[in-house]
């Protein structure tokens, strides 16, 4: 029986673990008179019709509201009074998922260099399945111990 509760135990943790993978927000710009910003979950799914808020400088009012598409798109003409300024890209969802992250254009309506790293490293993502996973396992042995009859 405790081999069963075991092995109970450990499915339930590897099956809570495995929804943190689509709670981080990524994203993607494309470039071209428009500026498309594809938003995506980790796991590949897109942020589709959530909403969305672009900011230029450091302005506290947004100059752009909106949901993003099917595909999790969203578009942004800059023009060029808004070129030289920075824009600010901030979108959620309705359970507080999303990313507020700076979008540097260039003058010419490119992305600047330092945008381009949009993306951080994959390795954060394995921290948090792992840290979820003792979270998890360590919140199970202190029930365990809690809940555990005491001898009479």
């Amino acid at each position: 029986m405790r081999l069963v509760r075991a092995w109970l135990f450990a499915l339930l943790a590897w099956a809570a673990s495995c929804a943190a993978w689509a709670h981080a927000v990524r994203h993607e710009v494309s470039v071209g008179e428009a500026v498309v910003v594809l938003l995506h979950y980790t796991d590949g799914e897109p942020f589709a019709f959530e909403r969305y808020e672009l900011f230029r400088g450091t302005g506290a009012e947004p100059v752009q509201t909106g949901r993003t598409d099917g595909a999790g798109r969203l578009v942004l003409l800059p023009g060029a009074s808004g070129a030289a300024d920075g824009w600010r890209l901030r979108a959620y969802s309705v359970d507080g998922h999303g990313i507020e992250t700076p979008l540097v254009l260039a003058a010419q309506g490119g992305v600047a260099p330092a945008a381009a790293p949009s993306q951080p490293a994959s390795a954060p993502d394995w921290e948090r399945v792992a840290l979820g996973v003792c979270l998890i396992l360590g919140l199970g042995v202190l029930a365990r111990r809690l809940l555990r009859r005491k001898p009479r």
